[in-house]
């Protein structure tokens, strides 16, 4: 039986949303210290706006979300994107590949940024929707938790990410950015040159250690069941299955039943990170979120 979800069908972004999405500002670097990490992010929008968190997946960076930032910033939200432990420019892996336990490595950054308050809204991808989805256990409620394709696969298939040789350190920069445009000839060139520098950056130690410490991936669907996360407003922005998406129509089903079908939404022909493929829908689909 195919799984009962809404679909983005077509996407229309307000005027200066657009605009910053199709001419982003780089935003602004900062460090923050919590439990013995400098954790490093970009930050975008006014200060004083309802904050927003970004968390990218395994051997990814902050700067994923180089076009998501500036635009969702431009619908009223001070951004933060954070570079996870052991990927981008924040590095000091301390082993904590467990979920709940990068979950709690998370919170930490959250409350010492400011952010650890009641109207925050998160927003995570793949490896960062699984840890997000533990927030609520780990002590942070968020307002919105907004889980974008988190990954609901066998170890068998999870595994198979720590061979893939365009996810590992090249010798240069230049190397790194050819092989990933061979891989991905459809990327722009600023998708390219952010998953190329994450993947120079990356404790490639970390990364394992994530994909081959975990066992099966869940989409973060145990986390979400705990009484802790009850009545949290959790959305599911998924890929399509049949492009790549990590959730199929059986676990979108699971999703629909425990957070709501409405709150379950498809991006179609959109692979497993439709924000680098699919950016005008996905910055839509989580503006839908985000604004209930």
């Amino acid at each position: 039986m195919r799984a009962s979800v809404a679909v983005v069908i077509e996407a229309t972004l307000p005027g200066p949303v657009a605009n910053a999405l199709a001419t982003p500002d780089a935003g602004e670097r900062t460090t923050i210290n919590a439990v013995g990490i400098p954790w490093s992010a970009i930050v975008w929008g006014e200060p004083t706006a309802r904050p927003l968190l970004l968390i990218h997946g395994v051997t990814g960076s902050a700067a994923v979300w180089w076009r998501m930032g500036p635009a969702l910033a431009a619908a009223g939200r001070r951004v933060t994107a954070v570079d996870q432990a052991g990927h981008g420019r924040t590095g000091h892996w301390l082993g904590h590949h467990r979920f709940r336990d990068n979950a709690a490595d998370l919170a930490a950054f959250a409350r010492a940024a400011g952010l650890g308050r009641l109207e925050l809204q998160v927003v995570g991808h793949s490896w960062g929707a699984v840890s997000a989805a533990a927030f609520p256990v780990v002590g942070l409620r968020a307002a919105t938790l907004v889980l974008l394709d988190p990954p609901v696969l066998a170890f068998e298939r999870v595994s198979l990410e720590a061979s893939d040789p365009t996810q590992q350190p090249f010798a240069t920069l230049d190397l790194a950015i050819a092989a990933i445009r061979a891989n991905e000839p459809t990327w722009t060139d600023g998708d390219v040159r952010a998953k190329a520098e994450a993947v120079m950056e990356l404790d490639f130690d970390a990364a394992r250690a994530v994909l081959l410490e975990n066992g099966d991936w869940d989409g973060g669907l145990a986390d979400l069941r705990d009484p802790a996360a009850a009545g949290i407003d959790t959305w599911l922005i998924r890929g399509d299955p049949t492009a790549g998406g990590y959730v199929d129509d059986e676990g979108a089903q699971v999703f629909g039943s425990l957070i709501g079908a409405d709150h379950v939404v498809t991006i179609p022909g959109a692979p497993h990170s439709p924000q680098r493929t699919h950016p005008v829908e996905t910055t839509a689909a989580i503006l839908r979120a985000l604004d209930g």
